[in-house]
């Protein structure tokens, strides 16, 4: 089973972060990704009503090109477009490109209500 989870737990934030990304979460507050209850990926996200930012989003060496990484950012995509006008991926990633985002100098944006989830097949 796979889920995920807004938590403070600060020792597993940075366990997963110095993981993946070599360094301590910035903040309090991240997503854990669970798969099969274990701890598999972690995100940085900032939320507010009129903007959203995804900072880092990752998973463990070992768990990788599983599709893993996708099922996270639509999932964090999805919960964003009901809380938020704008989200941003505070880095420039082509992954973004499918569900409309547009490069807006060192990052990538799009209005909430323009967000749109393609099949990963690539099919309609």
């Amino acid at each position: 089973m796979i889920s995920l989870n807004a938590t403070n737990d600060k020792t597993l934030l940075n366990a997963l972060h110095n993981a993946i990304f070599g360094c301590d979460i910035e903040g309090d507050v991240g997503y854990v990704l669970y798969v099969d209850d274990i701890p598999a990926g972690v995100a940085k996200l900032s939320v507010t009503e009129e903007e959203a930012h995804i900072k880092r989003v990752g998973i463990l060496g070992k768990l990788r090109n599983k599709g893993y990484g996708d099922f996270f950012t639509r999932s964090l995509m999805n919960v964003l477009i009901d809380v938020t006008d704008v989200i941003y991926a505070d880095y420039v990633d082509d992954y973004y490109l499918k569900f409309g985002f547009e490069r807006d100098g060192d990052r990538m944006r799009i209005d909430s209500d323009k967000l749109t989830f393609p099949h990963k097949c690539g099919c309609k």
